[in-house]
């Protein structure tokens, strides 16, 4: 099985490095950046798994992300809400709003079941 590849965006660089954190305790190889633009010149340069977008960015930049996300690889956007799914960015079956960032670890089984047993069992 190949390490599932994720690129985490937070506004925020120390939830970067917790968000960061506890998905490369779960197994995931992580490219973490605060920065939208950044995450963009990402998506044109590596081939990811799914992009995890913070809530705090501007609307216009999480659209951005997720339609680049969508567009240049076909990548699943995770975007971690604050108190509820975020409405502006465009419901595609691509695009998951969760809240709160308990629920990343099961979102992210959702795209990859397949994995789960094999990462709880590496844990």
């Amino acid at each position: 099985m190949r390490e599932r590849r994720i690129l985490c965006v937070s506004f925020d660089r120390i939830v970067s490095e917790n968000r960061s954190a506890t998905l490369k305790e779960a197994g995931y190889y992580v490219t973490a950046t605060t920065n939208v633009k950044e995450a963009v010149e990402w998506l044109t340069q590596e081939k990811f798994d799914a992009v995890i977008v913070g809530h705090r960015f501007p609307a216009e930049e999480k659209y951005v992300l997720a339609v680049e996300s969508i567009e240049k690889s076909n990548t699943p956007v995770l975007l971690v809400c604050g108190a509820k799914p975020d409405s502006e960015i465009p419901a595609t079956s691509r695009v998951y709003a969760l809240e709160g960032s308990a629920g990343l670890l099961s979102a992210l089984s959702a795209l990859f079941p397949a994995e789960m047993g094999t990462r709880s069992q590496a844990a």
